[in-house]
């Protein structure tokens, strides 16, 4: 029993220690490392914003007011609504609205007849924009004003391809679910930017997410945002996360929706990175080598240790009951519970996951 705990205790160790040492390495090189890049603050090319909609009939007007706010000369803006079919009124009231009011930027609002989830509509309006910054946001996020300048900044150097912002949840103090997201994106947006320091980061946010229009041929219609990240790495550029765009977005209090949402980012990003497999696997691959294993580690062999580490501490209490006392003191702290409810639920989300991933159910069109 003795040899067989110490065994499992090894995997647990491993599951535990390289997340935390990674996240503390990315954290310094995020707060302490180069960029190595060549910035102009008179880079101001023309930029078209694409928000695709499904049912935002309450949101898309304070998405219009927030486009009109962005600190940009609003003569190289252009602003494009591709709507999915919405049964709510969602494009007419867009419309209606653009109609009464004189906005400082060109608009076109594009209807499909049938929705073919967001790529797809990315896609689309693709072949209508005329920017050379293609944009992309969403209906019910919030960009700060100076979030779009800050983020074009980043692209003056020839060697960016596509830079995105960070996730602030408005309401990270509604419930427990949005406490443990608003912890989650803390830790995620110091990996993130830490990894783009160092080369780039292709776990890409698109609701704040700029590309280069003669780079960005389609978006990836698999993997969405992460995989378009992933097709410009493969070009020899960079896709980094910036540490001075925000949009802030309500994320769902309730622990049915977060799982929802949860466990599809979890999917398309588990889809990207066996990709990024296979790529490295014909010897194909130009992400910075360590970053994509640390990844893989992170997103598909880990949460396979996460069992093993709950079974381990579960060995530990039947070894030494004494040990079950300290559970219930550390629920009693709130910045440990939530820590603890974020790491088991994490875990959870990526296993639901690769579950979904490995039976074949692709999560393409997205659910209000």
């Amino acid at each position: 029993m003795s040899f067989v705990l110490f065994v499992l205790a090894i995997f647990s160790a491993v599951h535990i220690i390289i997340p935390c040492v990674y996240y503390v390495i990315m954290k310094r090189i995020a707060e302490k490392g180069s960029w190595n890049l060549s910035l102009s603050d008179n880079y101001q090319p023309t930029a078209t914003v694409i928000v695709a909609t499904y049912n935002e009939a309450n949101v898309i007007v304070n998405k219009l007011q927030n486009l009109e706010e962005v600190d940009y000369p609003k003569g190289k803006l252009e602003v494009i609504i591709v709507d999915s079919a919405s049964t709510d009124r969602t494009a007419s009231i867009a419309k209606t609205y653009i109609t009464k009011n004189e906005l400082s930027f060109n608009t076109l609002i594009l209807e499909e007849n049938q929705r073919g989830g967001k790529a797809t509509a990315l896609n689309y309006a693709l072949q209508h924009a005329s920017g050379d910054i293609i944009a992309t946001s969403d209906a019910d996020c919030l960009w700060t004003p100076d979030s779009f300048r800050n983020a074009i900044r980043y692209l003056s150097d020839p060697s960016v391809a596509a830079v995105c912002g960070q996730e602030v949840p408005i309401n990270s103090n509604e419930t427990l679910a949005t406490r443990t997201e608003s912890q989650h994106r803390q830790l995620f947006n110091y990996i993130r930017i830490g990894e783009s320091k160092i080369n780039s980061t292709i776990v890409f946010e698109g609701a704040l997410a700029l590309y280069k229009r003669e780079l960005l041929q389609r978006f990836d219609e698999s993997c969405d945002d992460s995989g378009s990240a992933l097709n410009l790495v493969q070009k020899g550029y960079r896709t980094i996360m910036i540490p001075d765009a925000f949009f802030l977005n309500p994320f769902p209090s309730a622990w049915n929706l977060k799982i929802a949402k949860k466990t599809r980012r979890a999917q398309h990003l588990i889809e990207v990175w066996w990709r990024y497999l296979k790529l490295n696997a014909k010897r194909k691959l130009k992400l910075h080598a360590w970053i994509g294993r640390i990844n893989i580690f992170l997103y598909i062999l880990n949460p396979l240790l996460f069992p093993i580490f709950i079974f381990t501490l579960l060995l530990l209490l039947l070894e030494c009951p004494a040990l079950a006392l300290a559970i219930p003191l550390m629920m009693l702290v709130p910045k440990t519970r939530d820590l603890s409810v974020l790491y088991v639920t994490n875990y959870l989300f990526l296993l639901i996951a690769i579950f979904r991933e490995a039976r074949g159910k692709k999560q393409i069109i997205w659910e209000k």
